[in-house]
């Protein structure tokens, strides 16, 4: 095919959307799981923050663009959007032909200062709570984000190790309870206290004050050692 052919050959647009987990109230005795969504028109509805890819724009450029456009705020270096799939049916989209290079972006919730947002909490089948149909494939998409996620997060095989929150949502210091309610509240379901604290001390070191080992101030019950990531 000769190269003046192909500025007429059919091709799709290519969209980037972004399927924004926060885990609000990372470090209190009840966090959240939630997915950040947002209102739209044209269509309207409810939605993932997402655009369209400009001309010569690459993917990593399009989220920024979709930060800055969409949700009013600059990714910040530690936030880093883990590329989930291409979601590709030809009748995702009502309006045009158009594949999204769909990306999960694990987020803490001060770093989105004000960004235009509603967070709505996933339930423990990974759904949104209280939310209807998003539209175009965009439920799909937070369904394979969450699926992502709590397989970052639980103990799926006897010798595989599982890290201390991968996604980093809970603050250093921390102690192995509020670790263990971080995962939990990620999973979905509750874990045995024993066998965490097993499997997460060999990936953590004690903070430490003149050799002694630092305990939590101001949370009930007796205080606990204070630990960060190894």
């Amino acid at each position: 095919m000769p190269d003046s052919d192909l500025e007429n050959y059919p091709r799709p647009g290519v969209t980037v959307d972004l399927a924004i987990l926060v885990l609000r109230g990372a470090a209190t005795p009840a966090p959240e799981l939630c997915v950040l969504i947002q209102g739209r028109t044209n269509p309207d509805g409810r939605a993932l923050p997402g655009g369209f890819m400009r001309e010569r724009a690459t993917v990593a450029e399009t989220v920024d663009d979709v930060f800055v456009r969409k949700l009013g705020v600059t990714r910040g270096r530690k936030t880093q959007p883990r590329l989930l799939k291409l979601f590709d049916d030809p009748n995702r989209d009502d309006r045009t032909w158009a594949i999204s290079a769909a990306h999960s972006v694990s987020m803490w919730e001060t770093d989105l200062g004000s960004a235009r947002r509603d967070l709505v909490p996933v339930d423990a089948d990974g759904r949104l709570a209280g939310e209807g149909p998003l539209l175009f494939d965009h439920d799909e998409i937070v369904a394979a984000a969450v699926a992502g996620l709590r397989e970052r997060y639980e103990f799926r095989h006897r010798y595989a190790d599982t890290l201390p929150d991968p996604d980093g949502f809970l603050p250093q210091p921390f102690t192995l309870h509020q670790l263990r309610k971080v995962h939990e509240a990620v999973v979905g379901t509750p874990m045995h206290k024993d066998n965490f604290n097993r499997r997460m001390k060999p990936f953590l070191e004690p903070v430490l004050h003149n050799g002694e080992p630092v305990l939590s101030e101001g949370d009930r019950g007796r205080p606990a050692t204070l630990y960060t990531r190894a």
